[in-house]
């Protein structure tokens, strides 16, 4: 049941085409995602710290969460911090 769930989620964030996070609502998710242990440890690495407020990718995956499903469902918070710590893992490659 819960991959079939993992699934529609994942079929969800590919077709959600709504606007692009604004800047004021990434700010806030960052804010929020400090309550987190696992966001916590990952900013207080510095090449992550950097990517989390500069790059444009990394900062649209955590504009797009949703703060109060992440707070609801442990399910939800484990796929978005999968899916951020893989795009910072990307970014990283990138910029080396």
């Amino acid at each position: 049941m819960e991959v079939f769930l993992e699934i529609l989620g994942l079929a969800g964030d590919l077709f959600w085409w709504g606007d692009p996070p604004d800047e004021q609502r990434i700010e806030a998710n960052i804010a929020a995602l400090m309550a987190f242990s696992w966001f916590v440890e990952l900013v207080e690495k510095p090449q992550y710290n950097k990517l989390v407020h500069e790059n444009t990718s990394v900062r649209y995956v955590i504009g797009k969460m949703r703060m109060k499903k992440m707070k609801r469902s442990p399910m939800y918070e484990e796929r978005k911090e999968r899916k951020l710590k893989k795009v910072l893992q990307k970014q990283l490659a990138a910029t080396d």
